[in-house]
């Protein structure tokens, strides 16, 4: 019988444990070769999550705790899926973070790509179990195990806004922290035209993403082969929904919804921020990256020419804190002559 594994005592050894993880045994393939008899609560909720228990109950052990499956317990718990990003990140201190503050339609979807083949990456669907079914989030856990030894880098991406880092302390001075945006109205017109594409490319088929847009605005399904109109009617449906779209998507990215406390955070955490004009030829100095085929492209089923009066009136004061935001930025990148500037430039 092969000898096994000590136990792990930290969120870094518990980690390196994936680079066992079959996905055909699942678990056990991992828990069978680690020496689990000597472990107790304490050091399970240490190592898996990086935190104490939250009771005393939980730090006493009792007559019937079992360590092996109560490891097995807690790996499988909402807690581990959801935090993975902020136990990764703090069991690694020592590398840098790449962080990307992606906001929506505003182009990057091909830089996370990119960079999820350069260094480890922990991505927002990978702490969402509706997204990633565990077996899929194990499997990505092992990834990361096996390419973390060859990389000074982890890369952070999704569409997160920046005070998420900025609560958990996960933002710091040395970290890569960069960002893209938009003209503010352009953004919404392409994330209607994006929803309209997703709803009409899979009419009559069940997904989470296209049955909560649908639930949002009181229908369960389009009929098929929607007319132009037909989708006009949507998309102003789907504007006005809160669930759905956002007011200041840049502002609720990078603060929360106003101009004055997204410019400050901007500011206080120095974030290199690009526009969409200039996207290809920053991404190339800053990457090394060629241009490549647009990822997550939108039919223009939802356009200013289009589009009722009332929705562009609404769409004009559904932005208007982010016309402030985006003004300062492009202001800051003229005035310099750059592909990107610092937050700072907004001061």
């Amino acid at each position: 019988m092969p000898q096994l594994i000590p136990a792990p005592v930290n969120s870094r050894q518990l980690l390196n444990l994936f680079a066992f993880y079959e996905a055909e045994r699942g678990l056990p393939s991992i828990l069978s070769r680690v020496d689990c008899a000597a472990m107790t609560k304490r050091q399970i909720s240490a190592c898996v999550l990086g935190r104490p228990p939250d009771s005393w109950q939980g730090a006493v052990d009792g007559d019937n705790f079992l360590p092996r499956a109560a490891l097995a317990a807690k790996l499988n718990s909402v807690e581990f899926q959801t935090r993975i990003r902020e136990i990764v990140l703090n069991a690694f201190p020592e590398k840098r973070r790449t962080i990307f503050v992606h906001i929506p339609k505003c182009a990057g979807s091909d830089l996370v790509t990119v960079l999820r083949r350069r260094m480890p990456m922990l991505h927002y669907s990978l702490a969402t179990p509706e997204i990633t079914p565990k077996p899929e989030f194990f499997a990505a856990l092992k990834d990361i195990a096996l390419c973390m030894p060859f990389s000074d880098s982890l890369a952070i991406s999704g569409h997160v806004p920046l005070r998420w880092y900025q609560e958990r302390g996960l933002v710091r001075y040395e970290d890569d922290l960069f960002t893209v945006v938009r003209e503010p109205r352009s953004m919404i017109f392409s994330y209607i035209s994006f929803i309209l594409t997703r709803l009409k490319n899979f009419v009559g088929t069940r997904r989470n993403d296209t049955t909560n847009w649908l639930k949002a605005i009181g229908m369960t399904a389009i009929v098929p082969n929607p007319t132009p109109d037909y989708l006009i009617e949507i998309g102003s449906r789907l504007l006005r929904a809160p669930a759905v779209t956002s007011r200041n998507m840049i502002c609720n990215n990078l603060g929360r919804g106003h101009a004055a406390g997204a410019i400050e955070n901007a500011v206080l955490t120095g974030i290199e921020i690009t526009e969409t004009r200039r996207y290809s030829a920053w991404k190339q100095r800053k990457f090394g990256l060629p241009s490549e085929k647009r990822v997550n492209e939108s039919l223009p089923l939802y356009t200013p020419e289009l589009v009722p009066a009332a929705d562009l009136e609404f769409i004009e004061d559904m932005v208007s804190e982010d016309q402030q935001v985006y003004a300062k930025i492009m202001a800051a990148l003229e005035r310099n002559d750059t592909l990107s500037v610092s937050g700072t430039a907004l001061a």
